[in-house]
């Protein structure tokens, strides 16, 4: 009877000891538990940090994209401004030089018209003079009439 029951009492100590052990695994267990939660919810928060700054360069990038092709579209619109104003520019330079070509066309034959007027005017003005002078000398050859009584 003594034996049975220091096998009991051995039995109850072994089954205390197994219950204190299995609460210590459990309260280890429960503190990983918690230990991993926490680490988990930080490792969230990490990701979300993350989550949120890639969504904000996404957009920053995007702003920049709409940025710069709205200055691309400005650039090719002054560009095009630039060009139509150049071929204005260019086009009225040539109407100039043009019209200068005609005026000096005009003006040179104005001058050659001048000149052959100027020579026709000279040849006249040459045959009158000599008429003249054939007027003097047939005149100096004639004989004076005397005068009549007035």
């Amino acid at each position: 009877d003594h034996k049975d029951r220091e096998e009991a009492e051995d039995e109850i100590r072994a089954a205390e000891q197994r219950l204190k052990d299995s609460e210590q695994q459990q309260k280890r267990a429960a503190k990983d538990h918690k230990d991993r939660e926490e680490a988990d919810r930080a490792t969230l928060a990490e990701l979300e940090d993350e989550i949120r700054a890639a969504e904000q360069r996404l957009k920053d990038s995007e702003q920049q994209q709409k940025r710069a092709a709205k200055d691309h579209k400005d650039r090719e619109e002054a560009d095009r401004a630039t060009l139509a104003e150049l071929e204005d520019e260019i086009r009225a330079a040539e109407q100039r030089l043009k019209d200068s070509e005609q005026q000096q066309k005009r003006a040179a034959k104005d001058h050659k018209d001048r000149e052959e007027a100027d020579r026709a005017t000279l040849a006249e003005l040459e045959d009158e003079i000599r008429a003249a002078e054939q007027r003097l000398k047939d005149s100096e050859r004639r004989p004076t009439a005397p005068l009549l009584p007035s």
